[in-house]
């Protein structure tokens, strides 16, 4: 397991140096594997306290590097972690009829979005990087939604129109 543990944070952390120089979307396909080989470690690490669900509708379009992972990194560390028994976190993505959907849910502690904090031990940073990152290559929003004790919703919706890559 130790052998296929590094293995596969190699391979995380090629993805992660790879996107550093790309400055336009890449096919959704290649940052959902990297999406995918992050949850596989962190599923190591936590078990059963971590499940991890993938609804993969829609799955031929672009969007930038590194847009999932910074939210499903929060998913699993600032919510599903600190719920004593885990939770579920879930990757989803729909085509509607004007634009691409792609959804991360957990249920984990939740927060609430109008008493976040800047002074709350956390940057911030990586959130809004992937919200000017989505606006600036594709004209794409990201939402989140939370209720205390039931979780997050965070939605990253990219007209279809502006899904170039």
């Amino acid at each position: 397991m130790a052998e296929e543990t590094v293995l596969e944070f190699s391979e995380y952390l090629r993805g992660n140096l790879d996107s550093l120089l790309l400055s336009v979307p890449i096919p959704f396909e290649k940052e959902l594997r990297h999406v995918e080989t992050y949850l596989k470690i962190e599923k190591k690490r936590f078990g059963e306290k971590l499940n991890v669900v993938y609804d993969i509708k829609a799955k031929d379009f672009f969007i930038p590097a590194i847009t999932l992972q910074p939210i499903v990194e929060n998913a699993v560390r600032y919510g599903i972690t600190k719920k004593e028994l885990g939770g579920t976190v879930e990757v989803k993505s729909e085509e509607t009829e004007n634009s691409i959907v792609v959804i991360i849910t957990d249920d984990g502690v939740g927060f609430d979005v109008n008493r976040q904090s800047k002074n709350d031990g956390r940057s911030h940073i990586g959130i809004e990087n992937t919200r000017s990152r989505l606006a600036a290559m594709c004209g794409g929003t990201l939402e989140i939604k939370s209720v205390p004790g039931k979780g997050t919703t965070a939605t990253i919706s990219i007209p279809k129109g502006g899904n170039h890559g």
